[in-house]
């Protein structure tokens, strides 16, 4: 607002001296040096009075602009998160029950029932092809019933039929406690590899069976 105030006093000022200087009644001109001197002082004066607006103009429009300093936050505090802890499962292992006891049965033995003593040949034992073996037996009987010669045969039962006779004669009577042999003969095949045979006594009226024995041989040349 000062400036305005400066400029319009200047500005008065020309106006009066170029308004005196029109004034004089000469009709021919001449050269005043001092109106000159005058209006050049004028010129100064209202330029310096421009100059001096137009920089307090600036300084206070640096003073509107000056921008205020800006804040910096503080940097964010990043919170570690809380390890979670996770439970750790132990498998308990299962009882396995035990097992009761077997019971030890007990009572009358059975009336048929036997033992075997000895064989011949031994189980797995090597024999030729296209030959007879003679296999032996010995039968212990530890039942209470009487093994009677006329009743009670000795039977092939299972594996390979190679026997020269697939039933066999009881040779004797045998009364609980004895032993008794019995004889088969095989004739064994062309072709090597294992051959088995299965035999039982069995009482031939009531097919009753009983005692189970087997013989297993090797064929090779």
């Amino acid at each position: 607002m000062q400036w305005k105030w400066n400029w319009l006093i200047t500005s008065g000022m020309v106006i009066l001296v170029l308004g005196l200087a029109s004034c004089r009644g000469n009709t021919t001109p001449t050269f005043d040096s001092k109106a000159a001197t005058l209006e050049a002082a004028a010129r100064q004066t209202v330029a310096a009075s421009e100059q001096a607006a137009l920089l307090t103009a600036r300084a206070k429009l640096n003073q509107q602009v000056t921008p205020s300093p800006t804040f910096t936050l503080p940097p964010t505090h990043t919170r570690t998160p809380t390890p979670t802890f996770t439970p750790t499962i132990t498998r308990i292992p299962s009882r396995t029950p035990t097992p009761p006891p077997s019971a030890t049965p007990t009572g009358t033995p059975s009336p048929y029932t036997c033992l075997l003593v000895e064989q011949s040949p031994r189980d797995g034992a090597t024999v030729k092809p296209e030959s007879k073996v003679t296999v032996r037996w010995t039968l212990k009987n530890i039942g209470t019933a009487t093994w009677d010669a006329k009743a009670i045969d000795f039977y092939q039962v299972g594996g390979a039929k190679i026997a020269e006779k697939g039933v066999i004669d009881l040779p004797q009577t045998v009364k609980p406690g004895e032993t008794v042999e019995v004889v088969v003969v095989l004739k064994i095949p062309e072709i090597t590899g294992p051959y088995r045979t299965d035999w039982k006594l069995v009482e031939v009226e009531t097919a009753f069976s009983f005692c189970p024995v087997y013989i297993e041989v090797w064929a090779s040349p």
